[in-house]
């Protein structure tokens, strides 16, 4: 998955603003199957809410709203900066 308004494919590690400003971490991108460490469990085919799981786009952890997954390139994701596993910015 692509951001909308750059060049730049979404990585898990980015630090990002979603929902109109909340900084976030995407912290797995489950098109490329990977996700930070800590967060292997989410690439699991387990089902989450409404018997689906999470097969595909990427999923972003905030500490103002929590988790937020996007099925889809949408518009509300902005790059900030990348960062590695760590959470140090690179």
């Amino acid at each position: 998955m692509r951001y909308v308004n750059e060049a730049r494919s979404i990585r898990a590690g980015d630090s990002v603003l979603v929902e109109g400003g909340v900084k976030g971490v995407v912290v797995c991108d489950f098109d490329r199957g990977n996700c930070l460490s800590g967060y292997e469990s989410w690439l699991s085919k387990v089902e989450v809410v409404g018997g689906k799981s999470l097969s595909s786009g990427v999923l972003v952890e905030t500490s103002e709203i929590g988790m937020v997954h996007y099925a889809e390139p949408d518009d509300e994701i902005v790059f900030l900066a990348s960062i590695d596993a760590d959470h140090h910015p690179r």
